[in-house]
């Protein structure tokens, strides 16, 4: 399959959608018990037992001509915005998805999808939280805070209620890889699930690029504009020194004001993100430097390699020697 063919199978209508553009009332894809209300509620539950006998991944175009019910689940989602555009309600709050752009859902999250039109083409790829996700986890968290402030929210350690909406649209070599992934998934062999397996680090890559640079997280500042990335890149690149107060002054921010919305937004606080970026750096050089330990510890702020060494052990359960040795093998 290629990206004509791709485009041809995606606007066709699938039997589903024939019934929903008559009846305008949604239809599930399998016996109708994936879609489970909690507590007897009007919420419903989507159960992931039906989306993953094929492996850890499942992709799926989003039937057309009817909404889908308030539901949550215990997957990760993107959705992807092929073709048109979409209304969801996630949280209670009115998204607007453009095409090109992805959404990427938490579990437990909330969230509604209102009818699409017969240009709106939506994919749905979600994932199993497994030694594939794991795999990706580690990948991202090497760069720095900023790299792990997306990745917690594929984290189990973190609260998981949030969606992120990534501005794409203009983000060609991410269309690409979707594609490209969705012609592997669509048209089968017996490798096609390992070539989707790739295709899944790649994407997540790209996005935290958008990321990085997205104005949709801008925050209003008294002397201007500054998002979150650039407050968490800050800190990256002057975690040997930087305070509370400096960080503040530099963004306008009133210090305690800027710790808790720190808290808040990161699920961190100030000196633990310093400290993650000290710990990083550490590996970074235990890794790739022939610096002895206490160069290292100096180097990464530590005014005495002592405490290096014990708040080493404390995040990562092994010393800095032992560490480096494992890495030797």
């Amino acid at each position: 399959m290629d990206h004509l063919q791709l485009d041809h199978y995606l606007r066709q209508l699938d039997p589903i959608e024939q019934i929903q553009s008559i009846t305008r009332a949604n239809v599930n894809d399998f016996d109708g018990n994936e879609l489970k209300p909690e507590n007897g509620g009007s919420v419903f539950r989507m159960q992931e037992d039906y989306f993953f006998d094929q492996g850890s991944i499942f992709i799926s175009k989003h039937h057309r001509f009817a909404p889908m019910p308030l539901h949550n689940h215990t997957f990760i989602e993107l959705n992807y915005m092929y073709s048109g555009e979409c209304e969801q309600e996630i949280n209670g709050t009115s998204v607007h998805i453009k095409q090109g752009q992805v959404c990427m859902l938490d579990k437990d999250v909330l969230h509604r999808i209102y009818p699409l039109g017969e240009d709106d083409i939506l994919i749905n790829i979600i994932m199993k939280r497994d030694s594939l996700m794991s795999g990706l986890l580690s990948r991202l968290n090497r760069t720095g805070i900023v790299s792990s402030f997306l990745s917690n929210a594929l984290s189990e350690d973190q609260s998981h209620d949030r969606f992120v909406l990534f501005h794409s649209e203009n983000q060609h070599h991410l269309h690409n890889l979707i594609r490209n992934m969705m012609c592997e998934y669509f048209d089968t062999d017996e490798l096609s699930m390992d070539m989707v397996g790739y295709y899944i680090p790649l994407i997540f890559t790209e996005l935290m690029r958008v990321y990085r640079t997205d104005k949709n997280f801008e925050l209003q500042l008294t002397n201007g504009k500054a998002s979150i990335i650039d407050i968490l890149r800050y800190i990256e690149q002057n975690y040997r020194d930087c305070t509370l107060t400096g960080l503040a002054d530099a963004f306008g921010f009133n210090a305690n004001y800027l710790g808790n919305m720190l808290k808040e937004r990161t699920g961190q606080t100030f000196l633990s993100l310093v400290q993650t970026q000290r710990m990083l750096q550490a590996v970074h050089l235990l890794k790739h430097s022939r610096k002895s330990i206490d160069e290292i510890a100096y180097e990464i702020g530590y005014e005495t390699p002592g405490f290096f060494y014990r708040k080493f052990k404390a995040y990562y359960g092994q010393t800095p020697r032992s560490y480096r040795k494992s890495m030797e093998v």
